[in-house]
């Protein structure tokens, strides 16, 4: 048995006897404009690769199909994902190690499982094939046909390059991403709150509101795969959501800054990444440092990435409902030029088309570039346990990251020919939500069986993540019953 399996079955690590304060790290007091440009940024990653088909497709299908009533479930389930991710954020702080490495410290299966999750649940590659639609319809300036196949595919490979490109930029690979999101959320964000206010009725905003508060109101009739995806999808990927939390670990919150990070090919350097992480010695100074980074996690948890997904899902729902109901717009939904269409069936014309379509390109492509990172990271988690990868990457982590990547995008490419679009988004993120019932287990089991008690989640956050593996199994029970013909 190797040293490192000793390690993992004793949940022994090696302690540090100094946990750094934010300001010590920053060697000055914190303002709000370092909390934004120095250390916020993995929170807006995270919500710009969640908002993106959900956000784009799935909500304004399901606003379309059954009105704004559902828009309670959008509130509790950006929540809960908010508690599920907080609650994977505070091992990073205290281990520096990722949920997937964490997982390996209860059993190597369930550290494979958590790995292989993620991957499964992007498999189809339907947010390629969606980013490539888009791009499509500014090159033949409407909705690709059957005729226009060759097209998307070219269009496909070639957004499939470019994300390869983007991802090679950079010092680290997760500040190329930080900046990425930070500009397209800039831009975007502001986009959809405009048109919102200058295209939505009052009353389509009372019926926002009503949705709101309707708690547990379920449309009759309502398409159950939809609705698991509607769900599987606010917020980011349910239950793989643990997958977000590496990005707190590449920004050095807390013990992370000892374990190192994914740098970048072009502008990056060789860092040694730790296959295992480090935990402080419990005094109440490194406590009380402990406690300073989890505050600021919260803070940007809070106001980037909870009211980022609430507004991400609200609005484009608002705004689909306000131009088929309100305005009374026909034109073909759950595609990514259904905004293109719509401004241009309002009087905007071609240069409204062309607008609404690049809005989706920017949409997507910020999806497509989280995506592909994450699929690559959860299995870079994996391999990086064992010594003898370590040993042919001769300690680079990315070589390893690189040759996952274009691996990974070789598929993605040869996946768009299997289905539609839209029918690939709602396979995944069905698959996500069967994530949570082994996510919220393995969170529970290392929280009283490897942290320490100083640093245990509360009970109310235990309970909250029960109530979200549980309403996950709900919804991927009536899915999966539905696809096949149960009810």
């Amino acid at each position: 048995m190797t040293l490192w399996c000793r390690v993992m079955s004793s949940h022994t690590i090696p302690v540090e006897d100094k946990l750094e304060t934010p300001e010590e790290r920053l060697g000055r007091s914190i303002t709000l404009r370092d909390r934004i440009l120095l250390l916020w940024g993995p929170a807006v990653i995270a919500l710009g690769v969640s908002i993106g088909s959900g956000e784009f497709l799935i909500g304004p299908s399901v606003a379309i199909e059954t009105g704004l009533g559902l828009a309670w479930l959008v509130l509790i389930g950006a929540f809960l994902q908010t508690i599920y991710l907080y609650s994977w954020v505070r091992l990073i702080v205290a281990y520096g190690e990722t949920p997937i490495a964490m997982m390996f410290r209860i059993h190597i299966l369930v550290g494979v499982l958590g790995a292989l999750f993620v991957p499964l649940s992007f498999i189809w590659g339907g947010w390629a094939a969606t980013s490539a639609a888009a791009a499509t319809s500014l090159i033949v300036g409407d909705v690709p046909g059957p005729e226009h196949r060759p097209i998307v595919i070219t269009m496909g490979i070639a957004l499939l390059i470019l994300t390869f490109i983007i991802l090679t930029l950079g010092h680290r690979v997760a500040r190329t991403l930080e900046v990425f999101n930070w500009l397209d959320l800039g831009f975007l964000f502001p986009v959809f709150i405009i048109l919102a206010v200058i295209l939505t009725p009052l009353w389509v905003w009372g019926e926002l509101a009503k949705g709101i508060v309707s708690f547990g109101y379920i449309p009759p009739g309502v398409d159950l795969v939809l609705l698991g995806a509607f769900w599987g999808f606010t917020g980011y990927a349910t239950g793989i959501n643990y997958i977000l939390a590496n990005y707190f670990k590449d920004k050095g919150y807390g013990m992370a800054a000892k374990t190192g990070y994914i740098p970048a090919i072009v502008g990056g350097k060789t860092i040694y990444m730790s296959p295992i992480g480090r935990l402080f010695r419990l005094t109440p100074e490194n406590l009380e440092a402990y406690r300073r980074w989890i505050r600021i996690a919260t803070e940007e948890l809070v106001f980037i990435f909870f009211i980022g997904a609430l507004i991400g899902m609200w609005i484009p729902m608002t705004l689909s409902y306000a131009i088929a109901r309100g305005l009374e717009l026909e034109i073909t939904w759950g595609i990514p030029a259904w905004l293109g269409l719509a401004l241009r069936e309002l009087g905007w014309g071609s240069a409204g088309f062309i607008f609404g379509v690049i809005v989706a390109i920017l949409v997507l492509l910020k999806t497509q570039l989280g995506v592909v990172d994450a699929v690559v990271r959860a299995l870079v988690d994996a391999f990086w346990r064992l010594e003898s990868v370590r040993s042919i990457a001769r300690n680079d982590v990315r070589v390893i990251y690189y040759a996952i990547l274009a691996i990974y995008l070789a598929w993605a490419s040869l996946a768009m020919f299997f289905r539609a679009p839209f029918v690939l988004i709602l396979i995944a993120a069905n698959a996500a939500n069967a994530a949570a019932i082994l996510g919220v287990p393995a969170l529970i089991y290392l929280n009283y069986k490897v942290v320490p008690k100083e640093l245990r989640l509360h009970p109310i956050l235990i309970i909250l993540n029960l109530v979200f593996m549980v309403l996950c199994l709900v919804f991927l029970v009536a899915a999966v019953g539905r696809t096949l013909g149960y009810w």
